[in-house]
């Protein structure tokens, strides 16, 4: 009943006893009294029932909130999942190879258990994105080439020549006939499974106890440094060995190269849509920056986009220390596969005798230049 309902009536009893009470039967009047009262206890009866339905109601629904809550917690705790890209991770790493394993929080040392069972030396995956940063931008040719992380030994076709056949042209008078000699290509199968790359740091157990983000920067730098200058050497001895005999020329004077001789190994390239100059400073500034074409203007033009010097006849030129001095390397950077069959990872191990940790940066790789015509290397002559 509700409370208009329930006063309306009270109010409706109440008038007929005050009639019954003024025309002097009592006993009548009396009999709606208490059913006044009866009224009366029975929608206190009902408010009170009402009440606790309304609380049970509350409460289921608190409850079940509270469950789904709990429910949900539950499913971003399991959605969470530890890898080499989670902080927790990084962090776990950077103080287990520093010897602070009992500084590990809760959720680091699961991460770092989780993350390590089947393989024992990951680097995070921020340490690792930052070292082949740093590499590439030290040794641009690393950044170039064409990188496949296939984590196994792979086969790849190298192109070496072309026998018989080169593309011949058809003419209204031979149109629809074969030609004479079907082109045939000599290929030759690489098998890239790897070399060894490796860089060693120590530090003492004081100097290890730097901050984690001071750690994690050191190791860094100085594995990036030494491993990217052992890559990129290799890649670029690849590349000069791999290149063939008739791409690779030598200046006729000491100390001088001219617009013929360049034009001349750009011209040499075969199957290279876009290739690069690579150079170190020295050879830039010292022999091409103030080199003159045959009507006086300079062919090298300087840049200031970044990761480049500026165009040598419309190629980007590139500063590369794993060149040599006087030597002056173009061809398409995409024409070298480089298989990285072990990435980057840090192993460590302890000096307890000279109390230092021993931080072991590696890599396994091994790179191919795919077409022996897409580059070619001009050497500046040294002496008479």
């Amino acid at each position: 009943m509700k409370l208009e309902e329930f006063n309306a009536k009270v109010a409706e009893l109440k008038a007929e006893g005050a009639k019954l009470a003024q025309a002097g039967k009592l006993e009548e009047a009396e009999a709606k009294k208490k059913e006044i009262e009866a009224l009366e206890a029975s929608f206190q009866a009902e408010k009170e029932a009402q009440a606790e339905e309304n609380a049970i109601n509350k409460d289921t629904v608190v409850q079940a909130n509270l469950q789904n809550e709990q429910k949900l917690g539950e499913e971003n705790k399991m959605e969470k999942v530890y890898d080499a890209s989670s902080v927790e991770y990084r962090n776990a790493f950077l103080k287990h190879i520093s010897g602070r394993d009992d500084q590990m929080t809760k959720l680091e040392n699961t991460a770092f258990i989780h993350t390590t069972q089947n393989t024992p030396n990951v680097l995070p995956t921020t340490m690792l994105n930052e070292i082949w940063d740093l590499v590439s931008k030290e040794h641009s040719i690393v950044g170039d080439v064409r990188t496949l992380k296939t984590g196994t030994i792979i086969e790849i076709v190298k192109h070496t020549a072309v026998a018989a056949g080169a593309a011949v042209k058809q003419t209204k008078a031979n149109e629809g006939k074969a030609p004479a000699d079907d082109e045939q290509n000599t290929f030759i199968k690489v098998t890239l499974s790897g070399n060894d790359f490796a860089k060693a740091v120590e530090l003492s157990y004081a100097e290890a106890e730097m901050s984690i983000d001071a750690l994690e920067q050191y190791l860094i730098q100085e594995i990036a440094k030494s491993l990217g200058d052992a890559i990129a050497d290799d890649m670029v001895s690849t590349v000069k060995t791999g290149t063939a005999a008739a791409n690779k020329t030598t200046t006729a004077a000491v100390g001088k190269v001219t617009y013929p001789e360049i034009a001349a190994a750009f011209a040499a390239l075969k199957r290279a849509p876009k290739p690069v100059v690579y150079v170190t400073r020295f050879t830039l500034y010292n022999r091409l920056a103030t080199l003159e074409d045959s009507a006086g203007r300079l062919i090298f033009q300087a840049n200031a986009n970044e990761g480049i010097e500026g165009y040598l006849l419309g190629a980007p030129v590139k500063i590369e220390d794993s060149v040599s001095d006087d030597e002056i390397l173009i061809g398409d950077p995409s024409k070298v596969t480089n298989n990285v069959i072990t990435d980057i990872l840090v192993e460590t191990d302890k000096d307890i005798k000279a109390h230092k940790y021993i931080y072991s940066g590696y890599e396994r790789s091994e790179c191919a230049l795919i077409d022996d015509k897409a580059f070619a290397l001009l050497t500046v002559k040294a002496s008479a």
